[in-house]
């Protein structure tokens, strides 16, 4: 079976390193909010887009055809993949946030206050550590919450795809999202920090991202099958670029929930243009080399900038003399974030060596 993987875009690989940076910028700023009020709203890009990907995949492979067995081994197969993924990301920041905050800002150096320390945090490491389920406590590299969130809810739906795939996306979706977008709107405290019941906000605002996602898809392949004239093209192509740039004024500019929807709502659509290669914008920025390294260099920006701004802090504790480092804490978490990627590069490549050479010794010792 041949795959056709969903094309590559420019232009989105651009804007993930551009919200990745805007969400650092908001966190630098996060003690007066000053500058980048809506900056948190990066993450939803990412959700959204991670949500479209996920169900891309699952078109892709055609996994709804498929007996239940092998529905059950794509849906296990895919949760692995991504949990080692996120686990070795999420590792190499966990120790340099480790060494930044623990060893150098809080000052533990003793074995046993190293031991106390770790015993609450290793849980971060294993992606089991949810905001809201650590005695209201954030994590010590807070960008990660998102990955345990994003895992927890795309085990659920590719679940509920494998078993319920009509019911799913014709009622509990639809379903999901009214109640969940409803909910949302009304909470009187929506931080990541107010537990509710058995879930905590932050996987809540997952999931439903999530399956705006998979609707960013659904839409996607209907503009697909849309056959536009060249003016037609070009109006697709304006409303996609006001689309981002709406996107964009609203993290600069404005911080309300009502605002947040109007994001989520916006993304969702201009996705689903991008990838339809309807619009013109594709071509003006074709997937290259560089819009690909943005794209790696976005996640290791997330999710690095966090200790840096830690030691920051730290270093400048007067809040406008830390305002006034601005350009050098960018300069700054920018150079370790490239660093950190061409670490990770390593770290992945050596783990696909180790893995074929345990696979050889195993199968020649059986």
């Amino acid at each position: 079976m041949e795959e056709r993987k969903t094309p590559r875009n420019g232009l989105i690989d651009v804007m993930r390193l551009g919200f990745a940076g805007i969400v650092m910028m908001y966190h630098f700023y996060s003690s007066g909010k000053k500058h980048f009020p809506g900056g948190f709203l990066g993450v939803e890009f990412f959700v959204i887009l991670a949500g479209f990907l996920m169900f891309s995949a699952w078109e892709r492979h055609q996994v709804s055809g498929l007996p239940l067995d092998k529905r059950q081994q794509y849906w296990l197969g895919y949760m692995k993949k991504r949990y080692v993924k996120f686990f070795w990301y999420n590792l190499i920041a966990f120790v340099l946030a480790f060494l930044a905050v623990r060893i150098w800002c809080d000052q533990i150096h003793s074995v046993v206050s190293i031991s106390d320390a770790l015993s609450k945090d290793i849980w971060e490491i294993l992606l089991v550590n949810m905001s809201g389920l650590n005695c209201g406590n954030y994590q010590l590299n807070l960008p990660a919450w998102t990955m345990s969130c994003m895992l927890f809810a795309e085990f659920f739906i590719l679940g509920m795809l494998v078993f319920l795939e009509k019911p799913f996306l014709t009622f509990l979706m639809p379903l999901t999202l009214i109640a969940g977008i409803g909910y949302w709107a009304n909470l009187k405290d929506p931080s990541l920090r107010f537990f509710h019941t058995f879930l905590t906000f932050g996987v809540l605002r997952v999931y439903v991202l999530t399956c705006m996602g998979i609707f960013a898809y659904l839409l996607y392949k209907r503009l697909k099958g849309i056959s536009f004239s060249h003016t037609g093209r070009w109006i697709l192509t304006a409303a996609e670029l006001l689309g981002y740039i709406t996107c964009v004024l609203i993290v600069l500019y404005r911080n309300s929930r009502y605002y947040q929807f109007c994001f989520i709502l916006a993304t969702t659509l201009v996705l689903a243009v991008s990838f339809s290669g309807k619009s013109f914008a594709g071509s003006m920025l074709p997937a290259n080399t560089v819009t690909n390294f943005c794209a790696e260099l976005s996640l290791s920006l997330y999710l690095i900038h966090w200790p840096v701004l830690m030691v920051f802090q730290h270093v400048f504790k007067d809040i406008n003399e830390l305002y006034r480092q601005k350009f050098v804490f960018l300069y700054c978490a920018l150079a370790v974030a490239l660093g950190y990627t061409y670490i990770m590069r390593g770290v992945l490549n050596m783990l696909l060596i180790v893995k074929r050479k345990l696979k050889s010794v195993m199968l020649e010792r059986l």
